[in-house]
């Protein structure tokens, strides 16, 4: 038995926003489905994939009801300036959780946002 290409799914209302904000970090779409008016789309940054599907699609073909409040998850992503990322992250469409600041005695600088989905996103600098 063999395992592979795992992948976080989040659910988001509409995918072509939640690719654009993810696509400020760098992420690259590999597949969308259909090509127009997608109800998934996935994006891949150094080998992790994120799945960005409408929920209405794991109800109506899986017969399961997704949770598509409160944070479900979070996506943690590493830069090597948080103050900047932070910044773009607010002016692409995220929303304030908490701005920059030091963690772990120092040795990194910490900030998270919401996407517009209200998925958190903790932004990491290692800086010690």
């Amino acid at each position: 038995m063999e395992f592979s290409d795992p992948q976080v799914i989040l659910f988001v209302a509409d995918t072509e926003r939640a690719a654009s904000f993810y696509r400020i970090f760098g992420f690259r779409e590999t597949f969308r489905s259909p090509q127009e008016d997608p109800v998934k789309i996935e994006i891949a940054l150094g080998g992790f994939t994120i799945g960005l599907t409408l929920p209405q699609l794991l109800a109506e073909k899986h017969g399961l009801e997704p949770v598509t409040t409160g944070h479900r998850a979070c996506i943690a992503i590493w830069t090597d300036d948080v103050d900047s990322a932070y910044r773009l992250s607010l002016s692409s469409g995220g929303t304030d959780n908490r701005a920059p600041y030091a963690f772990g005695e120092g040795r990194f600088r910490i900030a998270f946002v919401e996407d517009p989905d209200g998925h958190p996103v903790q932004l990491v600098q290692n800086v010690g």
